[in-house]
C-alpha cells in the first residue's frame, strides 16, 4: 500500500475490517468485505478506499455511502475556536467533494458531537483542529485519533 505520505506499508486486512467497522457495519459484513478485497502491491490508501467503497455497495448502499465519507484523524486542540466548529486542511475537504461552513461529525467510541466545518491551511492533512471544549464533550485528549464523517 502507498500511504498519502507516500510511505510503503503491507496491506493489513485486519486494519480494512476495523475501519469497516468504523463506518458502521457488522463484524461479519465487514470480514466478508474485506476477504473481497485483494489490492495490488503499490495500491494507494485512496484506490483502496474505492475499492472497498464498490465492495460496500454490494452490500449496502448507505453503509458504502457512510465509508467513503468517514476519515480518521488526529484531533489537536485550538484555544482559538469556538464550540462546534473545526479546522481541516482544504486538501481533505476537496478530497471528500465539500466546502467550508459545511457540516460534520465528529465521533470516538459512543460519543459524537456536531460540527460545521472550515477550511485552514494551518491544519496539517490528517488532523482536526478542535476547541478544547468539544474535545472534552468526546471525552479526548490532544492526538487522540477521531473518526469525522462528512454530512452530504
Amino acid at each position: 500500500m502507498t500511504k498519502r505520505s507516500g510511505k510503503l506499508e503491507e496491506f493489513d486486512r485486519r486494519k480494512l475490517e476495523e475501519s469497516i467497522r468504523k463506518a458502521g457495519a457488522s463484524h461479519e459484513t465487514a470480514r466478508r468485505v474485506a476477504e473481497r478485497i485483494n489490492p495490488p502491491e503499490g495500491t494507494s490508501t485512496d484506490e483502496l478506499r474505492r475499492m472497498v467503497s464498490h465492495e460496500l455497495r454490494r452490500e449496502n448502499a448507505a453503509l458504502s455511502g457512510a465509508y467513503a465519507s468517514t476519515r480518521s484523524l488526529r484531533a489537536r486542540s485550538s484555544s482559538d475556536l469556538k464550540a462546534g466548529v473545526v479546522l481541516l486542511h482544504e486538501d481533505l475537504l476537496k478530497q471528500h467533494g465539500m466546502t467550508s461552513g459545511q457540516s460534520a461529525y465528529v465521533v470516538h467510541m459512543d460519543r459524537r458531537t456536531d460540527v460545521h466545518v472550515r477550511s485552514a491551511e494551518s491544519a496539517r492533512p490528517a488532523e482536526i483542529l478542535m476547541s478544547g471544549s468539544d474535545l472534552e464533550r468526546l471525552g479526548v485528549s490532544d492526538g487522540t485519533r477521531v473518526n469525522v464523517r462528512f454530512k452530504t
